[in-house]
């Protein structure tokens, strides 16, 4: 079973919005005026729908994503929850998960990508359709444009951890030549291979995820 949030996860997060225990303070400082993310006020709720993937089947639930306004100069900042990615519906463990089988992989296809094996299956809807191949190009395609997210938490890592092996093992990083067809493909994989591999070391070093950290605003990159 790929890696996913639960029901469990979201409603643990509903509870904690409903009792009003979500706070800025886990944000980074105003990346306008610099005001330290404590003074932030809350700004209003937008809804979400959420999917995740129990059973092999993709389920639905909505949640909203709290807004904060910095009072220093009114710029407007999102608290993405660990599950969530800007613009996507599916939760950020499924999307990097998929991603990550496909990248390190020389061989799998998009498709193969979705086969889970101990499941003999596939992931689908309750009409019997399943995931479309294309899905994963399109993961991969939007987890690459976070070059700032990657180097960003690889800055963190190296001040948290001087002696990491971080910058020798994504050096190291390739890409199979089937994979792509053009050099602009084989740079989105990079990317991506890259960011999936900053995100395992900066949870091996601070045990939470870079999008966790560094996420402040609808867009990471």
């Amino acid at each position: 079973m790929p890696l996913t949030a639960t029901m469990e996860d979201i409603k643990a997060y509903l509870e904690k919005v409903e009792k009003n225990e979500i706070t800025p303070e886990g944000l980074p400082d105003c990346p306008r005026c610099a005001l330290e993310a404590h003074y932030f006020k809350l700004h209003g709720y937008r809804e979400r729908r959420f999917l995740i993937i129990e059973d092999m089947q993709v389920q639905s639930q909505n949640a909203p994503l709290l807004r904060f306004r910095c009072p220093g100069c009114n710029k407007t900042v999102s608290f993405y929850p660990d599950f969530a990615l800007p613009y996507k519906h599916y939760t950020r463990q499924s999307i990097m998960a998929f991603a990550e089988r496909y990248v390190v992989s020389d061989t799998a296809t998009y498709q193969e990508t979705l086969w889970i094996k101990d499941e003999q299956s596939e992931p689908g809807y309750a009409s019997g359709e399943s995931l479309a191949p294309s899905t994963i190009h399109r993961w991969i395609t939007s987890l690459s444009a976070m070059t700032n997210t990657a180097r960003k938490a690889l800055n963190l890592i190296c001040q948290e951890a001087p002696a990491t092996t971080a910058c020798r093992v994504l050096g190291q990083l390739k890409i199979a030549g089937r994979k792509f067809r053009s050099q602009a493909r084989k740079e989105r994989l990079l990317d991506c291979f890259r960011l999936l591999t900053v995100e395992a070391f900066f949870m091996a070093t601070f045990h939470l995820s870079i999008f966790t950290k560094l996420a402040i605003s609808c867009r990471f990159t």
